[in-house]
């Protein structure tokens, strides 16, 4: 659907259409008959939705309403490369993975000067178009979370599709890039005990 600017970027108001470049969604469905190579519409069903990421090279992920996309993260599933239209959208756990390697991330107001790149792009460096596909396929994991304990035992969850294709969940998976995110923070506090009246001395005295 078409989502105007923010209120802290611009008045929506002032950028209802495809006019705006900051309505990069209106500027997006404004194609969607001139480009014949391109699979653009809105409010379609899911399933189709998902079929035009696994056949499609490149995909977009547009701003949307919230702070995260999961346009984004189906992307690398279904073995597309994501196209962030969005600037102030930083895709999680760049501290681990290079990102760049995998996806393109380009100015929300040229996009149709992307169009144009990404064709030439596809033309004449198929090899770096698939290089970027395949790094896709490397990283995907990193943003899967692997099934809770309590819903799945083990033989089950070796027996499934995600077994399948995170088969080292246990090295990279969401839940391992959070935990290693958060795991600096765990020292990061002076002392391991305090409380109001502890004296010189005491254990809460020693780091």
């Amino acid at each position: 659907w078409p989502r105007p600017p923010h209120a802290s970027v611009m008045e929506p108001d002032a950028c209802a259409d495809e006019t705006c470049p900051l309505n990069v969604r209106s500027v997006l469905l404004a194609m969607r008959d001139k480009e014949k190579d391109m699979h653009i519409d809105v409010d379609v069903p899911y399933i189709e939705s998902f079929m035009g990421l696994t056949n499609s090279v490149f995909c977009f992920v547009p701003r949307g309403k919230s702070g995260w996309s999961s346009r984004y993260f189906q992307t690398f599933f279904a073995g597309c490369v994501p196209i962030i239209l969005n600037d102030r959208y930083e895709p999680p756990f760049g501290e681990l993975v290079h990102v760049p390697s995998s996806v393109i991330k380009w100015p929300m107001t040229e996009v149709e000067s992307l169009v144009l790149y990404l064709r030439r792009l596809l033309r004449e460096h198929p090899g770096e178009v698939e290089a970027l596909r395949e790094r896709g396929r490397e990283m995907r994991c990193w943003y899967a979370w692997p099934p809770s304990w309590a819903e799945w035992d083990w033989i089950q969850l070796n027996r499934s599709k995600f077994n399948a294709t995170c088969p080292e969940y246990h090295l990279r998976s969401a839940y391992v890039a959070v935990t290693r995110l958060l795991a600096p923070r765990v020292t990061s506090s002076r002392h391991r005990f305090y409380w109001v009246g502890a004296g010189a001395g005491s254990i809460a005295d020693v780091p």
